[in-house]
C-alpha cells in the first residue's frame, strides 16, 4: 500500500510539472444531461494525465480535480468508469503492444507554493483495470452502465 502511494504521489508531481500553478475547474454536467459524447475530455485531459506504456500494460494517471464536481451524486461510479474508458480510447499511444489498460484516477487537493501538489491532499478517486479491445467490443459505442455491465467491461473496479 504505501508503495503504491509513493508511486502516486511521484505521478502526481509529475503531473503537476506540466500543470498550471491555479488550475480552473471546469463546469459540472447537471445529473440527467451527461452524454458521453458532450463531455469536454480533450480539456480535461490536458495537462492532467499521465500516460506511460509499461509494456505489459498501459498506465494511464489523472488528477481529476479540475473536474471534481462532476464526479458528485448517484451516477458518480458511471461518470467514472466512461471517463476511464475515454482516457483509454483517446490518449492510449498508437505505439503501444499491450491491451491492457490501468487506469488510477485522483485529486490533488492542495499545492504548495511553487504548484507542487502537497503528499498528504492526494486523494485517491478510483482503480480501474480492462482490455481496451473487449470494452470497445462488449460496448460497441455504447455505455449502458449497470453494477453488471461494469462488470462485464472492466477486470479490476476500485472506488475509494
Amino acid at each position: 500500500m504505501k508503495i503504491q502511494m509513493i508511486l502516486l504521489f511521484i505521478l502526481a508531481t509529475t503531473l503537476a510539472l506540466a500543470q498550471e500553478a491555479t488550475p480552473t475547474p471546469f463546469a459540472t454536467i447537471p445529473v440527467g444531461q451527461w452524454k458521453t459524447t458532450d463531455v469536454p475530455w480533450d480539456d480535461w485531459f490536458k495537462k492532467n494525465a499521465l500516460v506511460t506504456d509499461k509494456g505489459e500494460y498501459v498506465h494511464f494517471f489523472w488528477n481529476a480535480q479540475d473536474a471534481k464536481d462532476n464526479f458528485e451524486g448517484k451516477d458518480r461510479k458511471y461518470r467514472l468508469a466512461d471517463s476511464a474508458l475515454e482516457m483509454a480510447a483517446k490518449l492510449r499511444p498508437s505505439t503501444a503492444t499491450a491491451d491492457l489498460c490501468k487506469i488510477d484516477i485522483v485529486y490533488v487537493l492542495e499545492r504548495d507554493s511553487y504548484g507542487m501538489p502537497k503528499w498528504d491532499s492526494l486523494q485517491r478517486v478510483a482503480h480501474f483495470e480492462f482490455s481496451l479491445a473487449k470494452a470497445l467490443k462488449v460496448l460497441k459505442g455504447k455505455t449502458p452502465w449497470t453494477e453488471a455491465g461494469m462488470k462485464k467491461v472492466f477486470t479490476t473496479i476500485t472506488f475509494f
